[in-house]
Formats: C-alpha cells, sequence, structure tokens
C-alpha cells in the first residue's frame, strides 16, 4: 500500500517499451486484467492497482470526485514509472485516464480508452442513474445480477460458468460505501468533458465492443472527433469486458495500437515474435 493503493507490478523493464498502466473499471479491481496481463507483460512493465474503495486500496473518508482517481493515477504514474508511460483505462478506469490526459498534457504517451462513456445522452445519464439509485436500494446482489446481464451474453456465460461466478462475486462483493462513491463518479462525468478532451495530447486510441450496450461503438466514434490524435476501433461480437470475454483478440488489438510506429517521433522498436 502507498500514496496510489494497491499496486502490483507484472513482467520488467526491460527498456523496449515504455510502461503501461492498467486502470480497472468500477466494481471490479486489478485481477480484471489477470487473462491478459501475460501477453501485455511480455516485454514491457505492466503497472495495475485498486482504485480507491475497491479491491486492497483503502477508501478515504469524504464524498469522491473525479479529481481524486486522476490524482491517485498519477501518483501511481509517478511512483512506479521512470518513463513517460502509457495508461489503458477500461470504463470508469478510461474515464480516469481521460481525465490524466486532459489534466496533465504531455505527461503520458499513449492512451487506450477501453469500453468508455463520452458525451452521454439524457437518456443515457438517466439509466446510469437508475442503476446507481438501484445499488442505494436493494444491495449489490442485483446490481451485480443486471451487470452480468449487460456485460455477457447468455451463450457466453452457459460457456464460461466459472468467469461468470468471479465477476459476479468480485462486483457483489464490494464494500457498499465505496462503490456507491465511485459509481457517483461514473454518473455524474468528468466536468471537464467533453471540451476538455480538445486538450488531450497523447495519440489515443477508443476501443469498444460492437455489443457494449452502455460504452457503444458511437461514443468511440465521438472520441475519435473530440480528441485531436485519436483513432476508434469496435471488436466485433464483444460486449463490455473484452479482457474477459476475449483475451486473445483484446491483447492483439491494444498492441497492435500500443507498438504501432508513430510517424512524428523515432519508431518504437518492432515488436517480437509472439513467444
Amino acid at each position: 500500500m502507498n500514496a496510489g493503493g494497491f499496486v502490483r507490478l507484472d513482467g520488467g523493464d526491460s527498456g523496449s517499451r515504455p510502461p503501461l498502466v492498467l486502470v480497472h473499471g468500477v466494481g471490479l479491481d486489478h485481477t480484471m486484467w489477470d487473462l491478459v496481463v501475460g501477453g501485455l507483460a511480455a516485454d514491457r512493465l505492466v503497472i495495475r492497482y485498486d482504485l480507491l474503495g475497491h479491491g486492497r486500496s483503502g477508501d478515504p473518508p469524504a464524498e469522491r470526485s473525479l479529481d481524486d482517481f486522476v490524482d491517485q493515477c498519477m501518483a501511481v504514474v509517478a511512483a512506479h514509472t521512470g518513463s513517460v508511460p502509457d495508461v489503458a483505462g477500461h470504463s470508469l478506469g478510461g474515464m480516469i485516464a481521460l481525465g490524466l490526459a486532459a489534466r496533465h498534457p504531455g505527461r503520458l504517451g499513449r492512451l487506450a480508452l477501453l469500453n468508455t462513456v463520452f458525451d452521454r445522452t439524457p437518456t443515457e445519464v438517466h439509466g446510469a442513474r437508475e442503476r446507481l439509485a438501484l445499488a442505494g436500494s436493494d444491495g449489490l446482489g442485483p446490481i451485480a445480477d443486471l451487470a452480468i446481464d449487460r456485460w455477457f451474453d447468455k451463450a457466453w456465460q452457459e460457456a464460461h460458468p466459472e468467469m461468470v461466478a468471479s465477476v459476479r462475486n468480485r462486483l457483489a462483493s464490494n464494500d457498499p460505501a465505496g462503490y456507491l462513491e465511485a459509481y457517483r463518479v461514473f454518473v455524474d462525468g468528468d466536468p471537464l468533458m467533453p471540451a476538455g478532451a480538445a486538450g488531450v495530447t497523447a495519440t489515443t486510441l477508443a476501443l469498444t465492443g460492437e455489443l457494449d450496450p452502455g460504452s457503444t461503438p458511437a461514443m468511440g466514434d465521438a472520441l475519435a472527433a473530440a480528441i485531436p490524435d485519436c483513432s476508434a476501433r469496435v471488436l466485433p461480437g464483444l460486449h463490455h469486458l473484452p479482457p474477459v470475454e476475449a483475451p486473445a483478440e483484446f491483447v492483439a488489438a491494444l498492441l497492435d495500437f500500443l507498438d504501432r510506429p508513430c510517424p512524428s517521433t523515432t519508431p518504437r522498436p518492432a515488436r517480437e515474435a509472439t513467444r
């Protein structure tokens, strides 16, 4: 435990790739990356951590704000990366990563916004507020069940019962107060957005699943239009948790972005063949 909360380091700093910071979504923890970290850490240092009020990180008193999560992410970057890191955030983690890039231009290398909400419609915000109210009134069991059905289709659930149980248990076992604080931040969004996206200087990827009902392909397109150097990519047939639903496909898509030479800078070394 340190100023940034619980942190886990995977892989090593070979010098060939920038370190990669992974930021998980609301209600999850650093273990959401378990199925993909091996592929991502093959030739780079990967830093995973638990958000405030999640997993093994503490839940400081007082009402949470997005700036609190951005500050936590910045503390992790400062403590565990000796160079300009790449950052990939999922869902609320994407909101945090985007907020970090907007508030600290030039501090990040590449930015991957994974299944990240952006510029929601009033109807979309209303749906998120209803889920927040459900969690507050009925507890985390019903909200975990609802999330499972939103994040995975029935056929995938039937084929992967152990993974479904793991994700559901992680959601349902959260400290209710910490979860509600984080979900409230997710619902309220970043007060700097969407206008603040224009100030992001990092080369960015908006990656989402074709069937994600909340972080939609249309939001990926909106991010690509709002951020000066951003491309959008959709993973066909996938939903809200590609790192769990289709780990190999997710790793391939993310590494294709992270390891792609940037024309305006010194090219990064070519990636070694898969081991």
